[in-house]
């Protein structure tokens, strides 16, 4: 079971995730969607997928070691939020001013050994398969 808690770790659990990496897939820009392949090792079949629904942005290399997602805390979802001009100031005195946005919004986020991975989405999911159109 996927955790969509702000503040949750390993929200895929996925056993022993240092040993995955992940690849951007594909990124459906009319549907927000992205796709990330997920490799055990050096395998060169993806192990699985994971899917990122309603995108609104992405901090990502194409390709990174790990697969140990966080979600982090509203507070740090809202100032990204803010310095990537996805919501406006009104948002510091009027917390409910973007609740459309930021009720739904997670910041899920990946600290590799060369970089930080950031993603806002509504949701994420694993899928053992990705939707023919995808191909």
């Amino acid at each position: 079971m996927v955790k969509t808690a702000p503040g949750s770790h390993n929200v895929f659990n996925i056993s022993k995730p240092a040993r995955y990496r992940c690849q951007v897939f594909h990124y459906h820009r009319t549907l927000s969607r992205l796709y990330l392949s997920v490799y055990q090792g050096q395998r060169s079949q993806p192990a699985f997928y994971i899917l990122f629904a309603d995108v609104a942005y992405m901090q990502a290399p194409m390709s990174w070691l790990g697969a140990e997602f966080d979600i982090a805390g509203r507070d740090e979802c809202i100032a990204l939020m803010l310095e990537a001009g996805l919501v406006g100031d009104a948002v510091k005195k009027f917390p409910d001013a973007y609740a459309s946005i930021t009720e739904y919004a997670r910041l899920y986020r990946l600290r590799s050994l060369h970089t930080e991975i950031r993603i806002i989405a509504s949701s994420a999911a694993i899928l053992q398969t990705i939707p023919p159109e995808i191909h």
